[in-house]
């Protein structure tokens, strides 16, 4: 079974994605901070990461470039409200696979995990 780890601290998000994702056959994971992220990821490595940028205790950013260090297989989603270019280009730099801008339809977030895990 795939894994999904959703690093996010906008509950209604999370509870939605994860469900659909569970109704998808996935094991979804999820953590509302970035130190439970790193430490899921380094626990579970799962095969898709979906990474807000903007989170309480770390950004997004710095969790991206450690999850390529720990788990350089896991295919990374970032998503943000804030879209801002220079972060845009700085996490293609660091690795991230795909970018999504917040609010996004879940059939569309479904088409990009297929794509990555198709990859």
């Amino acid at each position: 079974m795939k894994k999904l780890l959703i690093v996010d601290d906008e509950e209604g998000i999370v509870e939605e994605v994860r469900g659909f994702f569970i109704e998808e056959g996935f094991d979804v994971y999820t953590a509302s901070t970035g130190r439970e992220g790193i430490d899921l990821i380094n626990k579970i490595k799962p095969d898709i990461l979906l990474l807000d940028i903007k989170l309480p205790d770390l950004p997004g950013l710095s969790i991206l470039k450690v999850s390529k260090e720990i788990s350089p297989e896991t295919k990374v989603i970032v998503n943000t409200g804030y879209v801002d270019q220079n972060i845009i280009d700085e996490a293609e730099r660091l690795g991230r696979d795909s970018f999504l801008q917040k609010p996004f339809n879940l059939e569309l977030l479904k088409s990009e995990v297929d794509r990555l895990l198709a990859g």
